[in-house]
């Protein structure tokens, strides 16, 4: 069982400390009723995030949606036919895919088994209400908070991050995270990015909970001596002894 993370603090390591510029988001996989206080929206699933950043805690479920897509990898249509299973969709409405590529990208993308959740929930994360559970961090940032929030777990446990291109941004930052069991760096896909309203330079993070802390050992016990890492890699810089040894 994960600790118990004070989300607040979690909240201010990341935006005082890390500096990320968007809101941070609370993600719950909703298993029964949604969480009281939170309204039925019907956006594209990805759209969660940008709502929540907004300040409003919201929840899509089987009848409160705008996205088939988002629907199948939710696990709530999880018979959808070759429209989204074999990719058509895809190729229907942009001429750059063609349909080995459209194909592919759903065989290789994750959803959700069927009925592993009965609603997706999603709040600003310095405001989620006391009993309601977090199961992921999601954050829109740059590439350098992404190395650091998504990466916290590699430098602390050995796991590196799982990397996400292609697929649907609800399959990445949703559906991803939960078969792999962990933190996730994605682009997202165009009609995520245009949602969410993505900079260029900016991308998705997604962790699950049982890295949440190792995003604030990461800053608490962040120190980093620029002279003696260019000593120790560093030819150039080693001391002449170290060259005598490593055979420089």
């Amino acid at each position: 069982m994960s600790k118990e993370i004070d989300l607040a603090y979690l909240n201010s390591i990341l935006v005082d400390k890390m500096r990320v510029k968007r809101r941070p988001v609370a993600i719950t996989y909703v298993q029964g009723e949604p969480p009281p206080g939170y309204e039925p929206v019907d956006v594209v699933a990805c759209m969660v995030v940008r709502l929540a950043e907004n300040g409003r805690k919201v929840y899509v479920d089987p009848n409160h949606h705008d996205c088939y897509v988002g629907q199948y990898h939710l696990g709530w249509n999880p018979e959808p036919g070759d429209f989204i299973t074999e990719g058509e969709y895809l190729t229907m409405a942009q001429g750059f895919f063609t349909e080995q590529g459209a194909r592919c990208n759903k065989e290789q993308s994750y959803s959700l088994p069927a009925g592993t959740i009965t609603a997706l929930a999603a709040a600003p994360l310095d405001e989620v209400p006391v009993g309601v559970p977090v199961d992921l961090l999601v954050c829109v940032c740059n590439a350098q908070q992404a190395m650091q929030i998504a990466g916290a777990a590699s430098v602390r446990e050995g796991t590196f991050p799982h990397g996400e291109l292609g697929p649907s941004a609800c399959s990445s930052i949703f559906a991803a995270p939960w078969h792999t069991n962990n933190s996730v760096f994605a682009l997202g896909d165009g009609g995520g990015r245009a949602f969410n309203q993505v900079a260029s330079s900016d991308m998705f993070v997604s962790i699950p909970r049982h890295h949440f802390q190792y995003i604030i050992d990461l800053v608490e016990n962040f120190w980093f001596d620029r002279d003696k890492m260019r000593e120790v890699i560093m030819p150039s810089h080693a001391p002449a002894a170290q060259k005598e040894v490593q055979g420089g």
